[in-house]
């Protein structure tokens, strides 16, 4: 019934709103989610070989960068904006019978049209924002056994390719698909995170004037290709797993926090206005070792600090920029991900360029592509 209320009032602001304001587009996507099966916990939570699937419902407001800006013109008139996602797994029954809580988010995204032929469109997007779980996550008590999410506030991140086709002027069909990812970057556990693809419909009221159709001089901004260097320190906090490993065996659960750090240098090679690629340099400090030798009860001494490398490849869209990387650890022994020598970095920032070049975002660190192993606030200075 949540759906169906959702699906009525945006359908009648859809049909309603055609509205006058200039370059302001709205679109409502209709899909189905179907969970990547985890061999961690699914076989236990939901049945051997069971990937449960639930609807989801979207709705995003946006705007066209129709600006004489060399990178509206470069990425072919992006839309930017805000979106509000239903994810409906209230009816996702576990073997043991409790359902799991819907999901509610709200991001900010950047649709990118790759390729636009006349009335056809064909393009990548990407969210990030808040997801938000008010009812049935993980409780020691009421709801053991929903590992998924713990927290009421936690990350939404999506990744997805979309096609749409210009029915008339001012109306737009299409299909999306996009790789869903919500869970709280390890700031308490359990924290195995939720993790799907999704196939979405999409009916989108749209600008006639919007994307390319604008034509605009480009102002010339003197890009130059070349290298950019950067020093970045992070800090976060992020709860201490072998202490809920205990509380799976003991039943003495306690979500204490700890503080994470983490520094950075790179070297990044700047080869068009949006692109970059290069290496960094990484030191991690996880002050609170000692806590996790004491429960983990191996009798293992670990060392705070880790160091690793990465390739890095950043895509920037005036002062934002989103970069992603793959490292190797030189030395890893804090505990926190015994034997794994791999990890991933997302990371999304802002540059100030008044305050010579500072800026300040998020990092997510990660292992095997999909265990997060914290989320951390970046300051940091380029050069």
């Amino acid at each position: 019934m949540k759906l169906r209320r959702l699906i009525t009032v945006f359908m009648t602001v859809l049909c309603t709103g055609a509205g006058t304001l200039a370059a302001q587009n709205v679109s409502v996507y209709f899909g189905e989610n179907k969970t990547l099966y985890d061999s961690r916990y699914y076989g236990a939570l939901f049945g051997e070989g069971i990937a449960p699937t639930f609807p989801t419902f979207d709705v995003k407001f946006g705007w066209n960068d129709n600006s004489p800006s060399p990178y509206a013109a470069l990425c072919n008139h992006p839309e930017v904006g805000v979106g509000f996602q239903f994810d409906g797994l209230g009816d996702v029954k576990t073997a043991s019978g409790p359902g799991i809580g819907n999901i509610y988010s709200i991001y900010g995204y950047f649709d990118r049209p790759v390729v636009s032929a006349g009335c056809f469109r064909l393009g990548y997007s990407g969210e990030l924002g808040l997801a938000f779980m008010f009812d049935k996550r993980f409780d020691p008590v009421a709801n053991p056994n929903v590992v998924i999410i713990s927290s009421p506030v936690n990350t939404h991140i999506s990744l997805g390719v979309q096609a749409s086709y210009d029915i008339n002027p001012r109306y737009d069909v299409g299909l999306g698909f996009f790789f869903n990812h919500t869970s709280n970057g390890a700031v308490c556990f359990p924290n195995k995170g939720l993790n799907a693809f999704e196939l979405a419909l999409r009916l989108g009221l749209h600008n006639p004037a919007r994307g390319s159709e604008v034509v605009r001089a480009t102002v010339d901004d003197g890009f130059k290709r070349g290298f950019q260097f950067a020093v970045q320190a992070t800090c976060g906090i992020m709860s201490n797993e072998a202490k809920y490993d205990r509380y799976i065996e003991d039943g003495v659960w306690v979500n204490d926090r700890y503080p994470k750090y983490a520094f950075e240098v790179n070297a990044l090679y700047k080869y068009c206005r949006t692109q970059a690629s290069g290496f960094g340099f990484d030191l991690f400090v996880t002050p609170f070792c000692e806590e996790i030798a004491e429960n983990d009860v191996r009798g293992e001494t670990y060392d705070p600090v880790s160091v690793g490398v990465a390739f890095l490849h950043e895509f920037s869209y005036r002062n934002f920029a989103t970069m992603a990387g793959v490292g190797r650890y030189l030395y890893h022994n804090d505990g926190l991900a015994r034997g794994k020598k791999l990890y991933q970095l997302v990371s999304v920032r802002y540059t100030f360029p008044s305050l010579a070049n500072m800026y300040a975002g998020v990092v997510l660190k990660a292992h095997k592509f999909m265990a997060a192993e914290s989320i951390q606030f970046c300051i940091g200075k380029r050069f």
